[in-house]
């Protein structure tokens, strides 16, 4: 049994295909902690899947706006130690984030703490998170025929979007 913590939170998404994988992995007999942001939508949804295992992490989205993008860069300092704790504590065997401002400082704290992470992009056109980690990332999956550079070819695949049971 592994131990995976699946970042996903922001958007429904992006929170969508982690809920997905999670049940995926706990129906495997691995444990699974989803990390969501701290906005309603993602508190709403996560409350429908009380079998699956939730954690609110700190952080903002990214903006150029002046007061904005000092906001995002202090609650992302502060959500990259609460993640280096919850890595530290929960002995995690994996990381896999599934983009948007959640997935940052979880990959980070990872990659300084040699966990190994995946990630995952949905879009046709690559978010900031994904563009600026995917070099840090272990596997990043693509949609089918989108190219991205600054990640190595061995690191990439290309695979679909995953889908929630009830969706199936």
């Amino acid at each position: 049994m592994s131990r995976f913590v699946i970042s996903c939170g922001g958007t429904g998404g992006h929170l969508s295909p982690g809920i997905a994988l999670a049940e995926g992995l706990s129906g495997r007999g691995h444990q699974t902690l989803l990390l969501i942001s701290q906005k309603k939508v993602d508190q709403r949804l996560s409350e429908k899947y009380p079998h699956l295992r939730f954690e609110r992490m700190p952080g903002t989205g990214f903006t150029w706006q002046p007061w904005g993008f000092v906001r995002c860069v202090v609650s992302q300092g502060r959500a990259f130690t609460f993640c280096l704790r919850l890595l530290r504590k929960a002995r995690t065997d994996g990381i896999v984030g599934f983009g948007g401002f959640t997935s940052a400082p979880i990959a980070l704290a990872g990659w300084v703490l040699g966990v190994p992470s995946a990630l995952h992009e949905s879009n046709r056109v690559p978010g900031l998170a994904i563009r600026a980690l995917g070099r840090f990332a272990r596997r990043v999956y693509l949609p089918p025929g989108i190219r991205m550079s600054g990640v190595r070819a061995a690191a990439r695949r290309h695979v679909g979007l995953p889908v929630r049971r009830e969706i199936v």
